[in-house]
């Protein structure tokens, strides 16, 4: 009997976190009541939420949890066997860019609320709401770490900043285009979706590590008086 009701009380619970999931990705989480949540979640008790997480920050702590439990999972070994390689250079910018994105499409692809989740971490890229800055930062920070460490061996000549920059920027333009991809079937050049996710991985990461594995800087190439003047003439 006992079993019986903690089954019910976890199923309840799942179901009051991943809806909460949906709402924050479409609405924002601030325009998001606990009682809506509760509501759409079908549950009787208007309250529910309050009983299962104790407040809305409560809430968004727990859906973190659940992001970190899923990206830990796919991320356990991964990072620990290309650390092995690295120590006998045998590994490339590539595979560790893939080791660094692919929990984020296990993310995307949790059953029932992956889509919403991705476009809830987009948001809450530009939400500078203390408390979610930190649960957000927190979400990468120690993966974020130990992917830099591998490149750094990869690549000892590349610049400090430029890789901390070009590695961030990544970051974030991975959450935010996986956030937009329903929008690649009518983008300016047209419908330019994959035929599978795993296509477009391959493609992205093909995209970014060459510009991660540049070492030398391109500014060579640029007439500096050309666009010092152009920026000079163009200034509002």
């Amino acid at each position: 009997m006992s079993t019986q009701l903690i089954d019910v009380k976890a199923d309840i619970r799942d179901r009051l976190l991943h809806v909460a999931i949906r709402l924050f990705a479409q609405r924002g989480i601030d325009a998001v009541s606990l009682r809506t949540i509760s509501t759409e979640a079908g549950s009787r008790n208007k309250s529910a939420v309050h009983y299962h997480f104790g407040s809305k920050l409560g809430i968004v702590e727990a859906i973190f949890e659940e992001f970190t439990q899923i990206i830990e999972k796919a991320d356990s070994e991964i990072l620990t066997l290309l650390e092995a390689r690295a120590e006998e250079k045998q590994i490339s910018i590539a595979e560790i860019l893939l080791a660094f994105y692919l929990p984020l499409f296990t993310i995307k692809s949790s059953e029932g609320y992956g889509r919403y989740a991705i476009k809830l971490l987009a948001k809450m890229m530009l939400d500078f709401t203390p408390e979610y800055q930190v649960l957000y930062q927190r979400l990468f920070q120690r993966r974020v770490g130990r992917v830099y460490k591998l490149i750094k061996v990869t690549l000892p000549g590349k610049s400090e900043l430029d890789l901390k920059f070009q590695l961030m920027h990544g970051l974030m333009a991975t959450i935010t285009g996986m956030a937009t991809i329903d929008l690649m079937d009518s983008s300016p050049l047209g419908d330019i979706r994959f035929d599978n996710e795993f296509q477009m991985v391959l493609s992205y990461v093909n995209y970014v590590s060459g510009g991660l594995t540049n070492e030398e800087s391109s500014f060579s190439t640029i007439d500096p008086e050309f666009w010092r003047q152009y920026f000079h003439d163009n200034e509002a």
